[in-house]
């Protein structure tokens, strides 16, 4: 998990500068194979629960991680932005097959009932993938140039994360699934079409879609944000620094306190942490400490929103439909995420400054949250 984040989601910020030169292209452009791999993520989700419900999550996973592989030795011989893109459409491809939700549904269908720790301690490794990868890529990229990075990711791929998810993983376990602890499932739901009438299906898609927003245009934007709250770069970059231990943090309080409350009551908490936040931020020229509360709350946040994403979908449509339905819930929230930092973007450039923005954001994450607070009345009626 470690790997695939960081090589995946993290190594392209790091080398995106040297394509970028390479192939005389503006920083627009170079970005777009980005986002065209975080569009290709989105719609592939969808499909790829089916296959980890089909096949299990080590066939799935190892054949993401071969993928993966091929295709990261193919960038290293790429000549053309056109080259670029197609890449890293098929590495968004690889993504959708590697990363959380084929884990997350691997795990529990190997421990129906028994994921939650599993799945947190999934979480501390992907949350500590930028912290080792985004050093470690510069490093290579000083002696080996972005081209042998993307040579020593495919083998890595190839070598070493495909054998571990072929053999390591657990086998695709049939008939063990248990009906969730929150409230009875539809004995049709494991079927997607089913799960789509269900109220809490949209209520839960209308949560992801805009935490995933949210999340998406702060993660380009906190720092002018913070900036625009009147204080200086190096302060802004050294508190913005401060929100992925704080997401490791709050995954390990989960893990710690996971045992002693319902996850739906954690996700509460969670979908409360994240619009006050944004709320602390919008007020905090007036009370500049309030700028500490948004960071705490933020990282812990947005820490545990990885782990609700993870944990609700079992909880509300048991452990037998997990694979379909997270893919399903999954889908769109990855489009979001590729459209969050555009649109921040669009609005401070329309309205000048980062307020609008903020009450954007703020809104969004609202409505977010109260749409989290309808499932959980929903699973106790």
């Amino acid at each position: 998990m470690l790997s695939s984040w960081g090589t995946l989601y993290y190594a392209f910020a790091v080398m995106v500068g040297a394509m970028q030169t390479e192939f005389g292209c503006t920083p627009t452009r170079a970005m777009l194979a980005y986002s065209l791999a975080l569009v290709v993520w989105g719609i592939s989700a969808y499909f790829v629960g089916g296959w980890v419900g089909r096949f299990g999550g080590r066939t799935v996973m190892a054949g993401g991680s071969v993928l993966c592989g091929l295709l990261f030795l193919a960038l290293a011989q790429v000549r053309s932005v056109e080259g670029l893109y197609a890449v890293w459409a098929g590495l968004g491809l690889g993504m959708a097959l590697t990363l959380y939700e084929p884990a997350f549904a691997t795990v529990v269908q190997a421990f129906p009932g028994h994921y939650r720790q599993r799945i947190v301690l999934l979480t501390l490794a992907g949350g500590l993938a930028s912290s080792v990868f985004w050093p470690l890529t510069s490093m290579l990229m000083q002696t080996l140039g972005w081209r042998g990075v993307a040579l020593v990711y495919g083998g890595w791929h190839l070598v070493v994360c495909a054998p571990l998810h072929r053999w390591a993983l657990p086998r695709h376990r049939h008939g063990t699934a248990r009906p969730p602890a929150d409230g009875p499932v539809d004995p049709g739901i494991e079927r997607l079409p089913t799960t789509f009438m269900q109220p809490s299906f949209w209520l839960l898609a209308t949560c992801f879609v805009s935490f995933s927003f949210v999340t998406s245009a702060m993660a380009t934007h906190v720092i002018p944000l913070l900036e625009f709250r009147g204080i200086d770069s190096v302060a802004a970059i050294g508190l913005a620094a401060l929100i992925g231990p704080l997401q490791v943090g709050g995954r390990s309080i989960d893990l710690l306190l996971g045992s002693r409350l319902r996850p739906m009551s954690m996700g509460t908490i969670t979908v409360v942490l994240l619009p006050l936040a944004l709320a602390a931020l919008f007020v905090a020229p007036m009370a500049p400490a309030l700028l500490y509360v948004f960071i705490a709350s933020y990282g812990t946040g947005l820490g545990l929103l990885t782990i609700v994403r993870a944990t609700t979908p079992a909880r509300v449509f048991g452990d037998k439909a997990y694979a379909r339905v997270s893919c399903a819930l999954s889908s769109p929230s990855e489009l979001a995420r590729a459209g969050g930092p555009l649109a921040g973007t669009y609005v401070f450039a329309v309205s000048g400054g980062y307020d609008l923005v903020l009450l954007m954001l703020l809104a969004i994450a609202s409505i977010g949250a109260i749409a989290y607070l309808r499932v959980v009345q929903c699973t106790k009626t």
